[in-house]
């Protein structure tokens, strides 16, 4: 399992979108807003009005970038690159073409011979659309770019259009020590339930998000106040920060284990050991 990956101070809203066919009343500027569910929604669906560009101001180093809230489907596959040129003449960075939803994702025991996703053990369009993960692309190595660009291919959706709540993009850091074990990931469900006088339970249904809690025993002087403490600093408990458990290592599981949330419990850095600084916090997936 290799090291988990965390990113923060999201430099989307820095940038100028532009580019694609998009509803002037979900417009891609939606994008810049950290309120997922209002979208940005192309016109249809081909591959020409479902891709945008995004100039920064300035080069960035850019290590992840995410699309939070789609709704591409099972099929759908995703391009990123990025130049020093607006026009993209030429191109410093490209992903290739990238499967959204990638094999894997349902175990094979989970599904029957007569289920369409049997032999790739992808997602079903209907599981599809009960998942709230990102799609999450990290860098093999980050890049210093001002320009980036996201084509996105799904010209079989069924919806027609393709929409995306937000788009978050920044540095990132892996630990040189793992978290410690005993982290926990799970899922929260904040339904309030009511009981009437009979016993009959009422639900007032609301959507449920992840949650992380993990440590950190043995981290060097560097990443306990160089990366973590500023982490803190910088996101708080309102920031975005996007998490990798594994690092991304497992693509099959990354849309099951990777999320972009917040720190919903800050943790001072202890001086365990002469060498070793220990750190808890926990991370609540946004919605």
């Amino acid at each position: 399992m290799a090291n988990i990956f965390l990113a923060w101070q999201n430099r989307t809203d820095d940038g100028t979108l532009s580019g694609g066919s998009w509803l002037a009343s979900l417009p891609l500027v939606n994008l810049q807003n950290r309120q997922v569910q209002k979208v940005a929604r192309s016109t249809n669906a081909t591959t020409a009005s479902t891709q945008f560009q995004i100039d920064l101001s300035t080069a960035r180093n850019i290590g992840v970038v995410a699309l939070v809230g789609h709704n591409i489907s099972v099929t759908g596959q995703v391009r990123i690159s990025c130049s020093d040129s607006a026009t993209f003449t030429t191109t410093q960075y490209t992903s290739g073409w990238i499967d959204v939803w990638p094999a894997g994702v349902v175990p094979m025991d989970s599904l029957n011979w007569e289920d369409n996703n049997f032999w790739l053990a992808t997602l079903s369009d209907e599981q599809r659309k009960g998942f709230q993960s990102p799609y999450i692309l990290r860098l093999a190595s980050a890049q210093i770019a001002r320009y980036w660009k996201v084509d996105i291919s799904d010209v079989n959706n069924t919806d027609g259009y393709l929409q995306v709540g937000r788009l978050f993009m920044a540095a990132g850091w892996a630990p040189s020590i793992n978290y410690t074990y005993g982290a926990s990931l799970g899922y929260q469900d904040p339904t309030p339930v009511d009981t009437s006088l009979s016993g009959a339970e009422y639900f007032d249904v609301r959507p449920k998000y992840r949650v992380m809690d993990l440590g950190f025993d043995y981290l060097g002087q560097t990443d306990a106040y160089g990366y973590v403490l500023e982490m803190q600093r910088v996101a708080g408990v309102s920031g975005e920060l996007l998490v990798m458990p594994d690092g991304g290592a497992d693509t099959s599981q990354r849309p099951i284990i990777s999320f972009v949330g917040r720190l919903r419990q800050l943790g001072a850095t202890s001086q365990t050991k002469p060498n070793a600084y220990s750190v808890k916090f926990e991370i609540k997936e946004l919605l």
